[in-house]
Formats: C-alpha cells, sequence, structure tokens
C-alpha cells in the first residue's frame, strides 16, 4: 500500500473555494514538527492566481528557494533580538544590543525591506554614522549585529543573502584617539584624604568612603564592587575573588513603574573577568575598615538595612568625595576612572601589558592594549629613557707603575 505521496518543495496546487475564491498553495519548506509549510496565494479568477504561482516560483527560483522576508529590517531584527539573542545574552548584553538596533541601525535602514536592503544601503549606515561623529566602538557595534542577524538569517533560509559582504568599516585609525582619564599619585591621595575625613566626634562622613581606596588599588569595575561578598575576600590569603557583579537593567515587566532595576549576574562579564586579585596593602586595609561597617552583611557595600547598594548611590557618593577633595567639575571623572588610575600605576610600575590584562579580568589582551596604548606609548618612552643613566663610568687612568729612586 502506498501512501499519499509529498509533494516537492516550491510545487503548487491549484484549487477553488467554496465562495469562489481561488487559492494556490506552495510547499516553502518544513515546520519544526516535521510537516509541510505550506504558502497560500489567492485570487479572484484561476488565471490569476496561476499567474501569482508562477510569479512565486520565479522568486523561490531567484532566492534559492530562499522565500524573501516582507518585512522591515526594524522588525526583522527586532524579532531577531528577542527570539534569538534573548537566549544568549546576559540582560545588561541585551540592553546594550538593542540600544545599537534602535539607535545605530533603525533610524537608516529601519524602514528598509528585508529582501531589499544592500551592501550600499548598510555601507551609507556606516559612513554616516561616522560622519555624525559616533565613536569606532559604536561603529563597529551597528556593523556586527546587522552581519549576524542576516547570517544567522541565511542559515535559517528567511533571507537570501546577507547585505554586509562587501561593507568596509571605516579604519580605526581614521579616528580621533581618546586618552582614558585618570587621576595622578598626589590627586588619588587627596581623594583617599577626603573620603576617609572624620566629624569631630570621629563618625566617618562618608560611612563608604573606604570604596574608593579599595577601588585605587583593586582596578575592579563599578558592577564587580556592587557585587561583591564577603565570602569572596580573604583577608589569611589577602585575595578578592570576582565572581558576581550587579548590574542596572531595563525593567521588561510592563506591570511594573520602574523603568530600571538592579539585577545580579551570578558570573563576571566575562570569563576571563571571574579572577582573583591579590590585595596590596592598601587594598588590605580599605577592606578591614569597611568591614568595620558591613561585616555583618552579605555584600561588602551595603546600605544600613544590609541591602546591596544601587550603582546611582555609588555614583554619588564619589562626585561628594571628589568635590569635597576640592576637584574642579571638569577632574571629576567618575568612578570608572579609579579603574583606569590603577592600571596606570602598574604600567608606571613596569607591569607587562598581558599581567595588567588579567589583573583587569579583559577578554583579550587587545582590549587592554588599545585602552591604554597612551600610557604604554609612556611606558616605552621612559624605559628608553632610563638606557641614559646606565652609561658606562669612564675607566681610570692607568697610574705609571712605582720606581724607586
Amino acid at each position: 500500500m502506498s501512501g499519499r505521496r509529498r509533494r516537492d518543495y516550491g510545487s503548487g496546487s491549484i484549487s477553488q473555494r467554496k465562495d469562489g475564491t481561488w487559492t494556490a498553495r506552495v510547499v516553502i519548506g518544513t515546520n519544526d514538527n516535521g510537516t509541510p509549510k505550506i504558502k497560500a496565494l489567492y485570487g479572484k479568477t484561476e488565471r490569476e492566481v496561476r499567474k501569482k504561482l508562477k510569479e512565486f516560483q520565479n522568486e523561490l527560483h531567484k532566492n534559492d528557494r530562499i522565500v524573501v522576508q516582507k518585512s522591515t529590517v526594524e522588525s526583522y531584527m527586532l524579532n531577531w533580538l528577542h527570539s534569538v539573542k534573548s537566549n544568549e545574552l546576559k540582560p545588561k548584553s541585551f540592553d546594550r544590543l538593542e540600544q545599537t538596533i534602535k539607535y545605530q541601525v533603525v533610524p537608516y535602514i529601519g524602514s528598509l525591506q528585508v529582501g531589499a536592503i544592500n551592501a550600499d544601503d548598510v555601507q551609507k549606515m556606516l559612513n554616516d554614522l561616522k560622519k555624525e561623529g559616533k565613536s569606532y566602538s559604536t561603529i563597529k557595534k551597528a556593523y556586527d549585529a546587522v552581519n549576524e542577524c542576516f547570517r544567522t538569517g541565511m542559515i535559517k533560509k528567511t533571507v537570501a543573502s546577507n547585505p554586509v559582504l562587501g561593507v568596509s568599516v571605516p579604519a580605526k585609525k581614521t579616528f580621533a584617539k581618546t586618552k582614558v582619564k585618570c587621576y595622578t599619585k598626589e590627586e588619588s591621595e587627596k581623594l583617599c584624604q577626603a573620603a576617609a575625613e572624620r566629624y569631630k566626634n570621629g563618625k566617618p562622613i562618608y560611612r563608604l568612603g573606604g570604596v574608593v581606596k579599595l577601588a585605587l588599588n583593586s582596578g575592579l569595575r563599578l558592577g564587580e564592587l556592587l557585587g561583591l561578598r564577603w565570602e569572596d575576600v580573604s583577608f589569611d590569603n589577602r585575595t578578592i575573588t570576582v565572581a558576581q557583579t550587579i548590574v542596572v537593567v531595563k525593567n521588561r515587566d510592563n506591570k511594573s513603574e520602574a523603568k530600571y532595576l538592579s539585577v545580579t549576574q551570578d558570573s563576571a562579564k566575562t570569563q576571563t573577568s571571574e579572577r582573583t586579585i591579590y590585595m596590596n596593602d592598601e587594598a588590605f586595609d580599605a577592606l578591614t575598615k569597611l568591614y568595620a561597617v558591613t561585616g555583618q552583611c552579605t555584600h561588602v557595600l551595603s546600605d544600613e538595612s544590609g541591602k546591596p547598594i544601587p550603582p546611582r548611590y555609588l555614583d554619588r557618593l564619589f562626585r561628594k568625595i571628589a568635590v569635597a577633595a576640592g576637584f574642579p567639575e571638569d577632574k571629576i571623572y567618575g568612578l570608572h576612572s579609579l579603574r583606569h588610575t590603577f592600571a596606570s600605576r602598574l604600567f608606571e610600575n613596569g607591569v607587562d601589558v598581558k599581567t595588567v590584562s588579567e589583573i583587569l579580568g579583559h577578554s583579550d589582551v587587545t582590549i587592554t592594549y588599545n585602552t591604554y596604548i597612551h600610557l604604554i606609548a609612556e611606558q616605552k618612552k621612559s624605559a628608553i629613557a632610563s638606557l641614559n643613566a646606565m652609561q658606562t663610568a669612564p675607566a681610570a687612568t692607568p697610574r705609571p707603575p712605582h720606581t724607586s729612586g
């Protein structure tokens, strides 16, 4: 007994419905459960629907049997974001990618049809972003987002081609170089002194002021400082284990009035971010003083109720301390500058870039090099200059042999 023969991919059948409408049904693939995926075409007459069927089959043939999406780039990429990337990214990374799509992609190519977009459209998007003064990093993220989305579409056969192929990202060397903002040794000392100030009764002015000295001597990121627990600190071994972070993400609960919320990520930013940092004396002292304040809490940086403090609190705290230290507005760089200052001290002490990269928890040494390239250049300059002090002392003039008269 033979079963019904399955229709070939792209083949079609025409029939008339009870209401007189003619329809053509075309097999365009297979559903996840193995059943045929059908595309239906409609017309008032058999001739009309037969014409539509032929045009559709020609389109399938032209696009290598791929059903070209009729949606816009905006809807196509946002669907990819929520259906694919939401399974891969941590909340903070998901927010960043969503921002890239909404603000660097959609305004330029979002209204174009997926089946019509080409390399020239994407190239113009990148060129326009550069003309508007966007950074290399911002432009590269936009390029990567479009590239990955359409590459996934080709694999899933929802697009016929990837419009990013053949596109040229503006060379990084054509962008103005920006130096990271660091504090000098004297400025760092002023910050630490202001953070440790006390009232006349001996009570600290800044309950968690020790975080400034800790950040300057550990290089921890903001999220890593917020997520640091006392169980991650070993005073006996003088180590800090970076195992989790606290970040602010978009609140996607439609029932909540809060636009953002703090979430704890069990793992750090990247695999290399999970690391052990050895405390120097300053970091040890900072944590010792903080333990006297929050030692009974779970997190090193906890509020008076024992809950971890939000990122905005820490930003405001640092600003107050910087103002108290006498810094003008243009010298209040923000808390992340303490991480950069920590890295600059390491380079000044001759630590190689690979070791600095590991201490900072960068995923690749190239990130460290590109971020601190001007500091590395200064280090090399100082190393060459130090050769001037290594000149060989002039040889002593030999004394004539002693002769007796």
